[in-house]
């Protein structure tokens, strides 16, 4: 098992463009920076509310964080010279980090976004992130779950660690949830216009003192049995997300074109503010999740119950498209990950769903 996880693990970090890469057992990102141990009491991590800051919140406090009014470098500056609010420990979509005064002083300083993630799928431009994070002496941390390696490649855009779920790799086949772990190499460019890059050493420094080096022959409490499922999904991911990707985009086109259905949020369409940023940033495509929000007679969890593709049970990141709540079963927000499915089959599940709540059948 050791020299085929090595072998994995040497793959994974090629496919990610990194100096070195890692597999660590956790539910999600959030969860496999806690373990790590990354973020010291003496740190602080600069965020944009996302679908997990609930659990960021639990895990590191108001203390450690502050939260960006939006993604652009300039709202991540104000928000690293701003106190934490204890407004943070709930955190509220839209709601800034208000700044009790600047001048806050830290050990390590972390900026965090999803290259494909909060409520509408914003996409960050990470190579702007990136030279700001430079400016300030930051770390930019960049969660690819949703795309993944084959969709973004945020340590080519300049990030310095990437981190990923590894669920859809994997075909929604681990017995374990896995998170990959991937740092930036130590030059950034190529050739004479090559420059070190001193916050990505310091990146490797602190994983590899927690994870082990390049050198290290280490195995992870993974099972053999999981450490194939991702050898075997890098081997088919180009294919599989392709497929999700285009069926994404049919089921994106087909809601933003339904009169029933308030918002589409796909960073394909030329309304999402981000389209431009995601045309630069995302590869073959933008991704295979659409959010949506249902109109005023329906709530997500009695949409779903109705919803023949909705396939709430089956494992994320698996064959079947599937749809999640985004705020809670009484919310109107609907995120859908394309599966490899029919997407027509799709897009008429769908429609019969929205059929029955705004024109249900007489009694």
């Amino acid at each position: 098992m050791t020299q085929s996880f090595q072998e994995l693990t040497r793959s994974y970090a090629e496919a990610q463009g990194a100096r070195c890469a890692w597999f660590l057992r956790a539910q999600n990102v959030a969860e496999a920076i806690a373990k790590l141990g990354l973020i010291g009491p003496g740190d602080r991590l600069v965020m944009r509310a996302t679908d997990a800051t609930d659990e960021f919140c639990a895990r590191f406090g108001a203390r450690s964080l502050s939260f960006a009014a939006d993604l652009t470098p300039e709202a991540y500056v104000a928000a690293t010279n701003a106190h934490a609010h204890p407004a943070s420990q709930r955190f509220v979509e839209g709601h800034a980090s208000y700044a009790d005064g600047a001048g806050a002083s830290f050990d390590q300083l972390y900026w965090f976004v999803e290259s494909i993630g909060c409520r509408g799928l914003r996409v960050p431009d990470i190579r702007v992130l990136a030279e700001a994070a430079r400016r300030v002496g930051a770390i930019l941390l960049v969660d690819n779950t949703v795309p993944s390696s084959w969709g973004c490649h945020p340590l080519e855009l300049g990030a310095h660690i990437a981190l990923e779920a590894l669920d859809r790799v994997a075909g929604g086949s681990l017995n374990a949830p896995v998170v990959g772990i991937a740092v930036a190499r130590d030059l950034r460019g190529r050739g004479k216009k090559a420059q070190p890059d001193d916050a990505a050493r310091k990146a490797y420094r602190l994983l590899a003192q927690r994870l082990g080096g390049e050198m290290s022959h280490a195995v992870p409490d993974i099972d053999e049995c999981d450490v194939a499922a991702i050898a075997d999904g890098l081997s088919s991911l180009a294919e599989r997300m392709q497929r999700h990707a285009d069926h994404a985009r049919v089921v994106a086109e087909y809601l933003a074109a339904n009169p029933v259905v308030g918002f589409v949020g796909y960073p394909g369409l030329k309304s999402h503010p981000d389209f431009d940023v995601a045309a630069r940033t995302l590869m073959h495509g933008f991704g295979p999740a659409v959010d949506f929000e249902l109109p005023d007679c329906a709530r997500a969890g009695a949409f779903m119950a109705a919803c023949s593709c909705s396939n709430r049970t089956h494992p994320a990141g698996g064959r079947l498209t599937r749809l999640s709540p985004l705020c809670g079963d009484e919310s109107h927000y609907i995120r859908l990950f394309a599966g490899l499915d029919d997407p027509l089959d799709i897009v008429d599940s769908l429609e019969q769903a929205l059929r029955l709540f705004c024109n249900p059948p007489h009694a």
